[in-house]
């Protein structure tokens, strides 16, 4: 038995059967997103120090979903290209491009582009899993290769799922 207060209470007596809402997932897996934003001055040729420890982390056990990184400021830098990739908390390289590798200024030279990354970590368009499910805490590494970038800023949307 159930009715309705004044005020917009439900009140509820008795044994109801509860509607079970099935949302196809677990909250072990449900998909999560980490935001990365960086300019031109975060971007190095190696890159081997230890991440900011207050900075978000993909968790061990994740596989990476997507990846897409926004050009908020043009960047520039004649032949320079992009490295987005993943390094442990004490500054070790998993790997310098797995998250996308070789991103050509050209790509990124004006606001608005967007680039759907494709790194060795991240599943395919398809949604096959050709990514990599991490053994370790990650943070986001970006550097560069042929020329360093004079200008620019991005941010880069991770979206994972963490695995049991």
């Amino acid at each position: 038995m159930t009715w309705t207060n004044e005020d917009g209470l439900v009140v509820r007596f008795g044994k109801e059967n509860a509607e079970v809402v099935n949302q196809g997932t677990t909250a072990a897996n449900v998909k999560k997103s980490l935001v990365h934003k960086f300019d031109y001055t975060d971007i190095a040729d190696t890159d081997t120090t230890a991440p900011d420890p207050l900075l978000p982390v993909i968790p061990a056990g994740s596989v990476i979903v997507s990846a897409t990184l926004y050009v908020t400021t043009a960047f520039v830098g004649a032949t320079g290209t992009l490295d987005i990739g993943l390094k442990t908390a004490d500054g070790t390289n998993t790997d310098d491009d797995g998250i996308d590798a070789a991103i050509a200024v050209t790509a990124l030279d004006a606001v608005g582009d967007v680039i759907q990354c494709d790194g060795a970590y991240v599943m395919d368009q398809t949604g096959n899993l050709t990514g990599i499910r991490l053994t370790a805490d990650q943070y986001i590494m970006t550097t560069y290769d042929t020329a360093a970038f004079t200008a620019g800023a991005a941010t880069l949307v991770v979206e994972y799922l963490e695995i049991e």
